[in-house]
């Protein structure tokens, strides 16, 4: 605990200092001041606990001091120190709650016991704080799962009987008795792009809804928001728009706490908000078409039944054979040509939708898997065709098809001549311990694009004509009898003999010993 030290005496602010044991009692003397008008900046910059002061100061008294600092902390314990006993400065100290007023000169002792008692009263306080604020978070916690579940109650059962009518209506008194039990109602889904977004939301929507004077019931379930908004009519509450638009408006596609809300259709009875709710969901799914950040009402929704040109077959069958003819190009008009289709009529078929667009994808890595290898390790694509949107999804494939074009291209600069200083630095090096990054570093490359020009051009992969080049100076070295297999695995880049002997018997069908020996039934 901090305490202040406030009087226009420097003697009293010393002997306060040194004859009180401030450590036994566990109180800091954080700051002294010599009147009122120091004391109160001092105050400022220390929030102390305890104060203690003087009443009659140069420039600002002990009595307005105490009176502005009462403004902003109620629970700052005051203990006035006086020389004069005034009826009047007693009276005021009464009224600005002072724990005590004692006159000069102190008695050490019971300055003492004061500011222990002080010290309790502070602690148990804070206690008392404590557990208050852990009792309203328990009832908050608590109110939030009641509200949960009485929600949970009007949108599943559809509120059939006149019974649970009643049920409800009482539930709903007790959790918000602002909340109208008669009148029109509206649901509302909402999704949220993280579990930042679902955590600030309902606060939020709660917030911007009493703004607008909108009954309103929240709750999470199944990591969906709901709503349940008290309409004045049917058709045309002003307020639902500008709550609505109060939540949108502010955030980007770049805002962390993207979300996007469904609306269900307006009813005339509790017992409609089931329906209401359905309708919500159905809306929210187009998120898959609308992006973040967007409002979808249900009776927006599209009715067209066209069947999607993406659920032709020749329609992926047109796509694969331009890949296979290396018409990128063409490929990405034709996916454009899918996806702009799918965006004009919105079937509602979506997951069957990600599933087709997910086997675009996968004939681009079959045809392409050399190129689309540097991605076998990313797994952005999971993500993006179980929960992107159309438009993310496109860009998706537009970016790989365009790597893929890249990587097409650039095989076709320089080819030859990267080839040969690829060979001549691994007839130099394969004696060492040679990797693949390290040709590729040589050639300035990097690593996947070189494995695929040197497979291309060589219909070999680097690794296996490393080992090749390096067999076929091993059979050089056997010839000469004076070296062990060990100085021989060692001459071709292989520490370990064992291991050379075994890429040598998969290589030539022998091991070392019994090539050697068949050089000699040859001599």
């Amino acid at each position: 605990m901090k305490a202040i030290i406030v009087d226009d005496e420097p003697m009293t602010r010393s002997g306060l200092k040194r004859f009180v044991d401030w450590r036994k009692l566990g109180i800091e003397v954080a700051g002294e001041a010599e009147d009122g008008i120091e004391a109160y900046e001092l105050f400022l910059s220390l929030q102390p606990n305890i104060v203690l002061c003087d009443v009659r100061m140069p420039r600002m008294d002990g009595i307005e001091f105490a009176a502005r600092i009462r403004q902003i902390d109620p629970d700052c314990k005051i203990i006035f120190l006086s020389g004069y006993n005034d009826i009047d400065y007693l009276k005021s100290a009464i009224k600005l709650q002072a724990v005590d007023y004692m006159l000069k000169p102190i008695q050490m002792s019971e300055l003492t016991q004061l500011l222990t008692d002080t010290v309790l009263a502070i602690t148990a306080m804070r206690k008392e704080q404590q557990e208050l604020h852990y009792m309203r978070k328990q009832f908050d916690r608590s109110k939030s799962e009641l509200v949960e579940s009485l929600l949970k109650k009007i949108l599943q059962s559809g509120l059939v009987t006149s019974s649970e009518n009643e049920t409800v209506a009482e539930d709903i008194a007790r959790m918000d008795s602002s909340f109208p039990v008669n009148g029109f109602y509206q649901c509302f889904a909402f999704e949220f792009q993280n579990e930042e977004a679902k955590h600030s939301w309902q606060e939020e929507v709660m917030k911007e809804a009493a703004a607008v004077e909108l009954p309103l019931l929240t709750a999470v379930i199944d990591g969906i928001g709901v709503g349940i908004a008290a309409l004045s009519s049917q058709r045309n509450d002003d307020r639902l728009g500008l709550w609505l638009n109060r939540l949108t408006r502010r955030r980007g596609l770049d805002d962390s706490t993207c979300i996007t809300i469904g609306a269900g259709e307006s009813c005339a009875h509790l017992s409609g908000c089931a329906a209401s709710y359905n309708q919500a969901l159905k809306a929210l799914s187009y998120r898959f078409y609308r992006g973040w950040n967007t409002i979808i009402w249900h009776n927006s929704l599209p009715s067209d039944m066209t069947q999607p040109l993406l659920f032709d077959k020749q329609a992926i069958i047109k796509f694969e054979d331009l890949l296979r003819n290396s018409q990128l190009t063409e490929a990405g008009q034709w996916l454009d040509t899918t996806i702009n289709e799918l965006l004009l009529h919105t079937p509602a078929q979506i997951e069957s939708i990600r599933k087709r667009l997910f086997r675009w994808y996968v004939a681009m890595t079959r045809i392409y898997s050399e190129t689309m290898w540097e991605f076998e390790n990313d797994q952005l694509w999971a993500s993006m065709f179980v929960s992107g949107e159309l438009y993310m999804i496109r860009k998706f494939m537009v970016q790989r098809l365009a790597f893929v074009q890249q990587a097409l291209e650039e095989t076709g600069l320089s080819d030859k001549r990267v080839i040969r200083d690829i060979i001549q630095f691994i007839h130099d090096h394969y004696n060492n311990d040679l990797s693949v990054s390290m040709v590729a570093s040589h050639v300035h490359l990097a690593p996947t694009y070189m494995c695929i020009l040197f497979k291309k051009e060589q219909g070999v992969s680097i690794n296996d004509y490393i080992t090749q080049y390096r067999i076929k100076q091993a059979k050089l070295l056997l010839r000469d009898r004076r070296l062990k297999l060990y100085e021989v695995s060692s001459r071709i880049g292989y520490q370990d003999a064992n291991y050379f002997a075994k890429v040598f018997r998969k290589v030539t069908g022998l091991n070392p010993s019994q090539y050697r020996d068949t050089l000699q039934v040859e001599g």
